[in-house]
């Protein structure tokens, strides 16, 4: 069902936090390694094909184009969210794990847009983005309100043992759950 069709993730936090850079990096784009600070204007889209797993319910492979929506982390463009935030099927959360005021803000996003848009908790992440790319010393803590999330330590330096595992897991676990509820709508229809 997935052949030629594509799927928006968006990639939403506080501003400072990595998002762009992450969104290179997972999409396999050259521009990793921007030197200084260029905050995003409103939104920038990336575009990539990505191998689905498995649907157990159909025979063969798919490709799906990944739509990753990196939001700018500055409330001026609040207004464009609703825009945004339409047929959104997954969220990461990301924020500096450097800076505690992130953590704080978090809680925020998450609120302003995953709840918004109606998003489950299931198909939500959190990447704690170390920018200066210390050594990752195990997980980050969350504010309570937010611990049904899953939370991954990334950093660009560590990318390959970080960023694209938890990318992989997320995705994967997006797409089985999209897999679950177009199931249970076709039953629906069906009944």
């Amino acid at each position: 069902m997935f052949k030629g069709s594509s799927i928006k993730i968006l990639l939403i936090g506080p501003a400072q936090s990595g998002k762009s850079r992450l969104a290179n990096y997972i999409a396999d784009r050259e521009d990793i390694s921007q030197n200084g600070y260029r905050p995003t204007g409103g939104v920038r889209i990336m575009e990539f094909e990505k191998e689905a797993p498995k649907n157990p319910k159909r025979p063969g492979s798919e490709k799906v184009i990944v739509e990753l929506w990196d939001m700018s982390g500055d409330t001026k463009y609040d207004s464009c969210w609703p825009a945004i935030m339409k047929d959104a099927q997954g969220v990461i959360c990301v924020y500096n794990a450097e800076n505690p005021k992130h953590e704080q803000e978090l809680e925020w996003w998450v609120n302003q847009i995953s709840k918004k848009a109606g998003i489950p908790a299931a198909q939500n992440v959190v990447f704690a983005h170390h920018l200066t790319g210390k050594t990752i010393k195990g997980q980050s803590k969350l504010p309570k309100s937010l611990s049904s999330l899953i939370v991954h330590d990334t950093s660009i330096e560590e990318g390959n043992q970080t960023i694209h595992p938890a990318f992989e897991k997320f995705f994967n676990s997006l797409m089985l759950s999209i897999y679950e509820k177009q199931e249970k709508e076709e039953n629906r229809l069906m009944n």
